[in-house]
């Protein structure tokens, strides 16, 4: 059975889900969709989410259950070993993996990132250098806002 929790974050509402101690989705919400529950693993994720939000936090060490193939795995892995407060595009991050023809495999699996800010799909960029929309929240300001923080621009 999934366990959910909430935080509230300068991008939004985030539901975070558990299912057998490992995280397996954060989502955007406008609401609770579901009672919260007060796990360990739950409890862990509210604490390092509130920690980067506030800046005292660059990278997070959470058990996530992917859902995926190995490719987005990858992908994922490749993401967050992104340095904090940098920027790459889809096209350099295709580079990056030795898979230099697969940036719209790349923008496929950023889409469709089940972690977002854990997994800082935030730090992949569109090829002219705009920010792009979460799966979830089309306010593209979200994900400048997360970029702007991490470059230490917000105060």
């Amino acid at each position: 059975m999934k366990k959910y929790t909430y935080i509230h974050t300068p991008i939004g509402l985030l539901e975070i889900a558990e299912y057998e101690s490992k995280l397996v989705a954060v989502e955007f919400v406008k609401y609770y969709r579901h009672p919260e529950d007060g796990s360990l693993v739950l409890q862990e994720a509210k604490w390092q989410l509130g920690d980067y939000f506030s800046g005292k936090r660059k990278d997070f060490n959470l058990p996530l259950r992917f859902d995926c193939d190995e490719t987005h795995k990858e992908i994922y892995t490749a993401v967050m070993n992104l340095p904090y407060g940098s920027t790459v595009t889809y096209e350099d991050l295709a580079k990056l993996i030795n898979k230099p023809s697969a940036s719209k495999t790349v923008e496929n699996a950023i889409q469709s990132n089940p972690f977002p800010v854990i997994i800082p799909c935030h730090r992949v960029t569109n090829s002219d250098g705009s920010a792009g929309e979460f799966k979830g929240n089309k306010d593209s300001k979200a994900k400048e806002w997360l970029i702007d923080h991490e470059k230490g621009i917000l105060k």
